[in-house]
């Protein structure tokens, strides 16, 4: 339908373009909406990311910033810092779907930051936990890491164990320390480590494992980050101890418990974690342990297997020692009586901690503060808990815009770590882009041109070859050109991701249609001109031609830019592969964190869309013209 210029004014005109450009705007919001989805979701973390939200609500509501940081501490909301909370909460994801319950449970501790009074007693309660966690023993300690800070803590590692040889020097030190063989720093993970079960009774960390080793360091450089509420925390014993009461019926009670408590002697000598029991050597202890060495190796080769300790000439020479690292010490420790054990729980250690700086419950009584800020009155030791939660407030108060950017930023930081600080990956995507575009912009124009210029009987036959050519999908065609290319010799060559796809049908197709719709008087009056061929190919042809190019240049810029399947296939080198393959391959090493992935798809779409924008009127020329013509 035409609207003339005399007919604008008129109200059914008006509707008419009312509707169209109603339209033509929300086509353009299907394609806004999806990019600003693809934005936030880059910008997320495991809390907002389940959102699918185009906008991110962390940037301007304080609670939701608060929830968003804790979130970056923990993988599942942690009711150990906050044992109020409801008992259903576990999923990020889950949670973060019910607004209103996180506003309500952040706000009451956002506003105790706002009170000066209340602010400064949790952060003397936060100096006094943060203190204490750095002096505590790492190996009773547990880390929530962030994957994305665990390649480049072991790769610097690495590099400086082999003097910063290099990214490729770093790796073999790895492989051939850890006996593992890894294509990349990216594949470690740390979570058979993260998970070992310090709870179990019989279980403790293996002794000479070089990657334990790395994983204490990797837990002790979080803590010295300077954070008050630090990933790495101790393995906190109460926990456990309640758990072990409410399986038997028993009502909740403190933690140590009492010495008379028939329930906790029994917890010590069953349940209770044998890392953390301490024995002090006697006559007495010494005739057992003989005696529990002769049943138990009977030779000192045995001894020598079960413990991994160099033989000894007898095991009359094996002296009990107070804590020892192996499954044999463990096993005897399991056969002692309840006093014979000395217990250690961090739990323990804290008041320690808080009696040496305090002395009296009173004075502490006089700092510490609850949740609401209350004055915490307690009639025991062990009724001060640790301020996990105080510290968290106090870490939000002080780092929690820095921690949020950090939080956001860390996820483009590890793709540019990635993708673009990846070798030659950049260096291959441009080298392919560019000889694709002059690959296609030479064979298929002259390939048009031929088919147009000369009549030849079988044109048609060879339009509809290559036509048809477009009748199959890529994944039919993986297999013969794979084994073609391998024939050729060519695996593992630029030559093999830029041949196939040097001529095109459908670019003939149109260009061959465009020529055929060009005047002949201008190939006549340049044949009598004394023009050649190829003078009238490239200065008469080619120039008028120049909208249609760009569109098949700008196909050819996108096939070759975001192909990944095929230059994976004939290319298995990691030297030889391009952005497109290696944020395929992050997409894989980050499952787990799909914001990061999201942040490489924003990364990586941001040259298609500046050649879209740049290039916007010469495409609408190419779309436009052979439809006139």
């Amino acid at each position: 339908m035409i609207i003339l210029p005399t007919e604008r004014k008129s109200w059914r005109a008006r509707l008419i373009l009312a509707a169209l450009y109603l339209f033509l705007t929300l086509g353009a919001l299907t394609m806004v909406w999806p990019f600003m989805m693809m934005l936030s979701g880059s910008m997320a973390g495991r809390f907002d990311y389940h959102r699918y939200s185009p906008v991110l609500r962390a940037l301007w509501s304080p609670e939701e910033r608060f929830m968003r940081i804790l979130a970056a501490f923990h993988g599942t909301f942690p009711h150990e810092t906050f044992p109020e909370a409801p008992a259903a909460w576990g999923n990020w994801g889950a949670l973060a779907k019910e607004p209103e319950a996180v506003a309500a449970f952040a706000r009451p501790w956002l506003a105790g930051l706002r009170n000066p009074e209340t602010q400064a007693a949790w952060r003397q309660m936060a100096t006094d936990y943060a203190d204490f966690n750095r002096a505590y023993d790492l190996h009773n300690s547990v880390c929530t890491f962030d994957e994305r800070d665990v390649a480049p803590y072991v790769r610097q590692h690495f590099e400086e164990l082999t003097g910063h040889q290099g990214p490729e020097a770093a790796l073999a030190a790895l492989n051939a320390a850890w006996r593992i063989r890894y294509n990349s720093f990216y594949g470690i993970r740390f979570r058979a480590q993260q998970r070992v079960p310090l709870h179990y009774p019989d279980w403790d960390w293996p002794v000479g494992d070089p990657k334990v080793e790395l994983w204490h360091r990797f837990k002790g450089h979080y803590r010295e980050q300077g954070l008050l509420y630090a990933r790495t925390r101790p393995y906190w014993i109460a926990p456990l101890w309640q758990k072990w009461r409410r399986a038997r019926g028993l009502e909740p009670a403190p933690f140590p418990g009492d010495d008379q408590d028939s329930a906790w002697r029994e917890f010590v000598t069953t349940a209770y974690p044998r890392r953390l029991l301490r024995v002090e050597p006697t006559p007495e202890l010494e005739a057992q342990w003989q005696a529990y060495l002769q049943t138990h190796c009977r030779t000192p080769a045995a001894y020598a297997r079960l413990t991994g300790e160099p033989q000894p000439a007898s095991l009359a020479e094996i002296r009990l020692q107070p804590y020892a690292p192996t499954a044999l010490w463990r096993g005897f420790v399991a056969t002692l009586p309840f006093e014979a054990l000395t217990i250690r729980s961090p739990e323990a250690d804290w008041q320690a901690f808080l009696q040496a700086r305090y002395g009296t419950l009173e004075a502490i009584g006089r700092v510490y503060r609850d949740g609401q800020g209350r004055p915490l009155h307690a009639a025991d030791w062990r009724a001060v808990p640790p301020p996990l939660a105080q510290a968290f407030a106090i870490t939000y108060a002080d780092c929690g815009t820095r921690l949020l950017w950090q939080d956001i930023t860390a996820n483009y930081r590890t793709v540019c770590d990635v993708l673009f600080l990846r070798g030659s990956a950049w260096w291959n995507t441009l080298v392919l882009v560019v000889l694709t575009i002059l690959a296609t912009l030479t064979v298929n124009p002259l390939a048009a041109y031929a088919l147009s210029r000369f009549r030849l009987r079988w044109t048609e036959g060879l339009l509809l070859f290559l036509l048809a050519t477009m009748a199959f999908p890529a994944a039919v065609t993986a297999i013969p050109g794979f084994l073609l290319i391998r024939e050729l010799g060519l695996l593992n060559t630029f030559a093999a991701l830029i041949l196939p796809t040097v001529a095109n049908g459908l670019s003939i197709f149109i260009l061959k249609g465009f020529f055929d719709a060009l005047p002949r008087e201008l190939y006549e009056a340049a044949t009598i001109d004394g023009a050649s061929e190829w003078q009238i190919f490239r200065r008469i042809t080619l120039p008028m031609t120049t909208p249609i190019l760009a569109v098949n240049a700008l196909n050819a810029f996108v096939a070759a830019y975001n192909s990944w399947e095929w230059a994976l296939l004939v290319c298995q080198k990691q030297s030889h592969w391009t952005l497109s393959v290696w944020l395929y391959q992050m997409s894989r090493n980050f499952a787990g964190t799909p914001w990061v992935v999201m942040a490489g798809f924003v990364l990586v779409s941001i040259p298609t869309a500046a050649v879209f924008l740049l290039c916007q009127r010469v495409i609408m020329r190419g779309i436009v013209l052979p439809s006139m013509k």
